[in-house]
């Protein structure tokens, strides 16, 4: 019956309009908790266990799940019969100038008795000693606590799915930062071994230029181009040291902490992994940030009954038991006992139009939270096809950069040799021996952006979290 009198709309999720398919679908879903173990990097695993347990921001995260479930608390709380003990020892003493105090009060007038004196006569000097309990309780016949306890529960959800959210975020930047580092760690090996060609070249111009076989043209623009391969090298340096420091302050490290731990090089390279796809409809399931969008509907939704409860009676019960005595050895006899009860019907009838703006306020919220939500499942989609998009063009553009290195590379010895035998001169050598390190430097670096975008890909799916069975009911969106 008090189900059937609760006010304010039934929440149930939307239904959200999804296509059938990505446009890639020949994947399977899977078990994403942990994708980056598909790197096959143990340093990598290590980075993230330990952000896990040390970011702050993630740590930030669990301290709101605290607040909420502490607040969940207190709300159900309010909603029970409360119920207090007291007990209290009085001393008076009646002025002898006065009537007797209860004479003094049916006459008006100023007769000083103390509180539960009862009757006293003048100058009289006496003790009382009283204890008992008072109760109340406000029947919530309309549904306003019930409400209010639905929007607690949802709002306990939304913070458990936005720490999961967190950490989701969390794992795909630390993979993102690290694999950029490892990336540029390719870059300054390429950088260097081109700059150590670079010299051997240079003293072979010497020794020609001390032959006679060429000018000192030749020597000057390779000296030249070992300077401008050397200043490429110091900014390449500087992004892999910002890296670091990302990785330092993610692990809720000093920036500089990690320096020395990632300075050799990983044996681990980035590769081509299928992911495990699966549904559009799992998005929602599976992304915490749609999950927390969701709950924070669900507890809109239930602000709508709170406030609609304002408008209707409100029923309460009180009553007290009490002892009272003027000797503790009579304080528990029947005849010192003391008790009332009442029952309380309330309903406003000036200042009704706040209540009904109140109620106007949380429709307006509930229809906020509601687009949030659908823009939540639309940002989840796009980033997804967006990710699809990108790791298909990432292989493409892969194959095509390692076709171009090895000519590259074929090029750049056969200019090599024909110099050394005077056919061409050195800017040709120039020429082929940059367009081989670009063509290195692009590879590595295509190589690089696919990692990325399959971290893109891992996040945009949601992947990242993992749910233990103690808080399946609240993924499911039961509460505590």
């Amino acid at each position: 019956m008090l189900a059937a009198c609760t006010v304010g709309p039934t929440y149930k999720a939307p239904d959200i309009g999804l296509p059938a398919t990505f446009s890639a679908s020949d994947a399977a879903s899977g078990d994403m908790s942990q994708w980056w173990k598909a790197f096959k990097d143990p340093e990598l695993d290590d980075l993230i266990d330990r952000a896990q347990s040390g970011n702050l921001d993630v740590q930030q995260a669990v301290a709101r799940i605290a607040q909420a479930r502490a607040q969940e608390q207190a709300t159900r709380a309010d909603g029970g019969p409360s119920l207090s003990v007291s007990a209290q020892e009085s001393e008076s003493k009646l002025s002898k100038n006065s009537l007797p105090s209860a004479l003094a009060n049916l006459g008006g007038g100023g007769g000083g008795g103390g509180g539960g004196a009862g009757i006293g006569l003048a100058g009289e000097h006496f003790k009382t000693y009283q204890t008992g309990f008072d109760a109340s309780w406000e029947i919530d016949l309309f549904g306003g606590q019930r409400r209010a306890n639905e929007a607690a529960a949802a709002r306990t959800d939304a913070a458990l799915w936005s720490q999961r959210d967190a950490a989701v975020i969390l794992c795909a930047e630390v993979a993102k930062n690290y694999q950029q580092y490892r990336t540029l760690q390719r870059r300054i090996k390429i950088t260097d071994e081109t700059l150590a060609a670079s010299r051997e070249q240079l003293d072979v111009v010497k020794v020609r230029a001390i032959n006679g076989l060429v000018t000192t043209l030749d020597e000057r623009r390779q000296q030249a181009d070992i300077g401008q391969i050397a200043a490429e090298r110091e900014d390449l340096i500087a992004q892999a040291d910002t890296r670091v420091h990302a990785l330092g302050t993610l692990l809720g490290l000093p920036p500089t902490a990690l320096e020395v731990e990632l300075s050799k090089p990983s044996v681990h390279a980035a590769k081509y992994i299928n992911v495990p796809l699966g549904l559009p409809s799992e998005l929602l399931q599976r992304r915490p940030d749609i999950r927390a969008a969701e709950r924070k509907l669900a507890a809109s939704s239930a602000d709508i009954g709170v406030a609609t409860a304002d408008l209707y009676p409100k029923f309460s019960l009180t009553g007290a038991l009490q002892l009272a005595s003027r000797s503790l050895s009579t304080l528990v006899e029947s005849d010192s006992i003391s008790a009332n009860g009442a029952g309380n019907i309330s309903l406003p009838l000036l200042g009704r139009d706040a209540s009904h703006a109140n109620v106007r306020l949380r429709e307006a919220q509930n229809q906020e939270a509601l687009l949030a939500y659908q823009a939540s499942v639309l940002t989840a989609l796009k980033d997804v096809e967006d990710a699809l998009t990108r790791l298909g063009a990432d292989r493409r553009r892969i194959d095509r950069l390692r076709t171009t290195e090895r000519a590259a590379k074929d090029a750049a010895d056969t200019t090599g040799v024909r110099y050394r035998h005077g056919l061409i001169g050195y800017i040709e050598v120039l020429d082929s021996n940059r367009t081989h390190l670009t063509a290195r430097e692009a590879l590595a670096g295509a190589e690089g952006d696919a990692a990325q975008d399959l971290i893109a890909f891992y996040k945009a799916l949601g992947g990242g979290w993992g749910e233990t069975n103690a808080d399946k009911g609240v993924a499911r969106g039961k509460g505590k």
